[in-house]
């Protein structure tokens, strides 16, 4: 269920910013995207645009890290009120206000890192840099907000808007202490998987759990273009009817971080391939405190979740399509008719 808009504009308030309207398809949310992206870019001086704006096909434009780093952009920290407003407008036309509320808690626990890292400089709210590639409204072009443990890729062509690699990460998972202790931003993702895996029979559970261990990361970690991974782990159709809707609610959770329009268009491409041809598998421990790791994978996506740093304590979650990360699948085609 999507959060109530109050608490949405609530958890926004820090930011300086409110939440535009999502509209019911795609053209219509990409000339709304196109519209906030123009009027950021309008409040720009020239230093700041060559900053902040790259070519349609620039290099930089697959360039995505959820490191924390110095990167490619406009950053919050050099932007006064209205252009914070404005950049902090644009990102959320691409969100949900559920994935509003999760980018918007992430960036604030910068706070909470400086506060149990002793005042550590790179641990800032205000590290997060706005890129824009393109014109605006001339497709292709498109947008990338980025900073620790966020990365937020939009990419609008013709034929509709690609909204992926999306990664979010969580650290700490749960805030150990302070005002905000006990806070989980990303607890509802580990606790509806370790839930499903938990569902599984016995004789399943042999399938799903790919390896007693989780590796360090995601497996697709900060690559620019990934292939499917391993298909090993249990596949939908082996799986009972409540487990097919449990499932379904796990990946609902993730593409619905993104703006209506877009998710549905995610799911629907999903759904063509094949429910049948989901497959689930765990790695590591089941055990709370445990590293562990989970992905769900289909003919064209993987959804990855890896929770292992930090005495299992730091979470990392990615949304990424084989086909169309960064719009690459119609681009490719748009730059081959073109030269």
């Amino acid at each position: 269920m999507p959060l109530p808009r109050l608490r949405v504009l609530a958890a926004l308030l820090a930011l300086g910013t409110t939440l535009p309207a999502h509209e019911h398809n795609q053209a219509a949310l990409a000339q709304t995207m196109a519209e906030a992206a123009g009027a950021f870019l309008a409040l720009l001086s020239e230093d700041d645009l060559k900053d902040a704006q790259f070519a349609a096909d620039s290099a930089e434009r697959e360039n995505w890290h959820f490191v924390p780093m110095v990167r490619q952009g406009l950053v919050i920290k050099s932007m006064n009120f209205k252009q914070r407003a404005a950049a902090l407008g644009l990102l959320h036309t691409a969100l949900s206000n559920t994935g509003s509320v999760k980018v918007a808690s992430i960036m604030q626990l910068e706070k909470v890192l400086r506060e149990l890292e002793n005042g550590a400089p790179h641990r800032d709210p205000d590290l997060y840099y706005l890129a824009i590639f393109g014109e605006p409204g001339v497709m292709p072009w498109g947008w990338r907000f980025e900073g620790h443990h966020v990365s937020v890729n939009q990419t609008i062509t013709a034929e509709g808007i690609s909204g992926t690699p999306l990664f979010l990460g969580a650290n700490p998972g749960r805030v150990p202490r302070g005002s905000q202790e006990g806070k989980r931003i990303l607890g509802e993702e580990e606790d509806m998987g370790r839930a499903f895996v938990l569902s599984l029979s016995a004789a399943q559970r042999k399938t799903a759990i790919i390896s007693s261990r989780a590796e360090h990361e995601i497996e697709t970690a900060q690559e620019s273009r990934v292939s499917r991974l391993s298909p090993v782990g249990l596949r939908y159709r082996d799986m009972t009817t409540a487990q097919q809707g449990d499932l379904r609610k796990l990946l609902d959770l993730y593409v619905e971080r993104h703006a209506r329009d877009i998710s549905e268009a995610s799911l629907a491409k999903i759904e063509a391939n094949g429910m049948d041809n989901l497959v689930f598998a765990w790695a590591g421990p089941t055990a709370v405190g445990e590293g562990h790791y989970y992905r769900i994978q289909g003919p064209t996506f993987v959804i990855e979740y890896g929770n292992t740093q930090n005495d299992a304590n730091h979470h990392h979650t990615v949304f990424r399509d084989f086909e169309n990360d960064f719009g690459r699948d119609v681009l490719g085609d748009h730059y081959r008719a073109s030269h």
